[in-house]
């Protein structure tokens, strides 16, 4: 097998070194990176680069984060076992084009490379960690070069763990000194994943927001032009196979070949431009309905809220302490999205039910790509008690709803009662 490298990582994002950092997305940018249409499978995009100094006087001597895995194989193998199945049983009564006995081929090669791999972490993977983690010692080496206790906790799935290992690995690489701690235990998922003891308010209008979608979907991925493009008479295997199901399988391969760039397979070619663009709109707006960002959904991050809960006693601990500290946790998409949405990051906040231009204000490439992370940087300075905190979204800095007079840098004081009262007021009950 070919080897991949940091600098392979490079090469493959590239073109995130000329995506603008705004939020805004316009097809036109979906046109040149067709990339950025994998949605939530998009490889982990290059951060800016732009590292804002702290005041004079200011030190970090903390770091809050939580990160998604990395590069990851599909989390089953159902659209293999549904296609292939398909294609099997067409090419034996002979219902297949060439081309639809060539995909045939390409398909099986990537199943059998996937074959009891469902949801494992990627060597690209692997290193998307590594370099998150490069980057954090060398942007703040007055903390990372040091002596200072690093603590790390996972969720108990295995592409979690390995990010993590992973992770930590590259960080004690470049500085043996560090005492790093690393855990996965069931005592952890309560804030590591989408706690479900936590009583979600009956509130919104899910049914037809669930009904829309569902429309939505099958209007996008309607299987018609791979219908055309396999099978030699389309209306004879129409009983036999589900637009539908054989175009979201697809899509769904095609995306996750981008975390497997050793294999060399790709399988865009079995979609128009427009139509593997319609698919990121599909789950653009599906995660956006599923975590209860759209507008009159039930708030489904209401799940997320111990997280929240973790990163302020935390912090606070930690800073009555007086120590330096180094925190990371590592989980998945389905809790960094929300995260992000209940921080108010400006990329997660703009959700709309307008799902056809649900891309121009809110893109989940741009929230929940492979290794996606939120991070909280927190700052002192000697003889001081204002400690300054900076958000970052997928390392670069970002914004959230509270005045300051030192951007990217807010005052903790501020953040930690704004915070505070946002789960006050959201009065969280746990299912009896």
């Amino acid at each position: 097998m070919k080897k991949i490298n940091l600098t392979v990582i490079s090469i493959l994002m590239g073109w995130a070194m000329a995506c603008p950092v705004s939020a805004q997305t316009s097809k036109a940018e979906l046109l040149a990176h067709l990339e950025l249409a994998t949605g939530n499978y998009c490889n982990y995009p290059l951060p800016s680069g732009h590292v804002t100094p702290a005041p004079e006087g200011y030190e970090p001597f903390y770091v809050s984060h939580y990160g998604r895995h990395g590069a990851r194989y599909m989390t089953d193998d159902d659209p293999y076992k549904y296609i292939i199945g398909k294609l099997d049983t067409a090419q034996t009564r002979g219902w297949l084009t060439d081309k639809g006995q060539e995909v045939l081929l390409r398909l099986r090669r990537a199943a059998a490379d996937a074959w009891n791999r469902d949801g494992d972490l990627t060597r690209l993977g692997a290193l998307q960690h590594q370099g998150i983690a490069h980057r954090l010692a060398t942007n703040y080496p007055a903390l990372l070069m040091q002596p200072v206790d690093v603590r790390a906790n996972s969720s108990t799935v295995r592409r979690c763990i390995l990010s993590m290992a992973n992770f930590c690995q590259e960080l004690k690489s470049m500085n043996p000194q560090l005492n790093i701690a690393m855990d996965a235990s069931k005592h952890d998922m309560y804030y590591l994943t989408p706690n479900d003891s936590i009583d979600i308010p009956q509130k919104g209008i899910d049914d037809p927001l669930y009904e829309k979608l569902d429309q939505f979907r099958h209007e996008k991925l309607n299987g018609r032009y791979q219908m055309a493009l396999l099978f030699k008479d389309p209306a004879v295997v129409g009983d036999f196979v589900d637009g539908y199901q054989l175009a979201d399988g697809l899509w769904n391969i095609a995306s996750d070949m981008h975390c497997l760039p050793e294999l060399e397979l790709s399988f865009n070619d079995l979609f128009t431009v427009d139509e593997l663009i319609d698919g990121f709109y599909v789950y653009n707006a599906s995660w956006c309905l599923w975590e209860g960002l759209m507008p009159g959904s039930r708030p489904n991050y209401y799940a997320i809220y111990p997280l929240l809960q973790n990163f302020l006693d935390e912090a606070d601990q930690l800073i009555a302490s007086g120590r330096r500290q180094v925190r990371l946790r590592f989980g998945h998409d389905s809790v960094v999205l929300p995260f992000a949405f209940i921080l108010g990051v400006k990329e997660a906040i703009h959700g709309t039910d307008d799902m056809e231009n649900l891309h121009n204000t809110f893109a989940i490439f741009r929230l929940i790509p492979m290794a996606g992370n939120v991070q909280l940087i927190f700052f002192r300075k000697q003889g001081s008690d204002d400690i300054l905190v900076k958000f970052l979204m997928n390392e670069n800095e970002t914004s959230i709803p509270i005045a300051t007079d030192c951007y990217p840098f807010y005052h903790w004081k501020d953040v930690s009662a704004h915070y505070r009262s946002i789960l006050a007021n959201a009065n969280i009950k746990y299912k009896e």
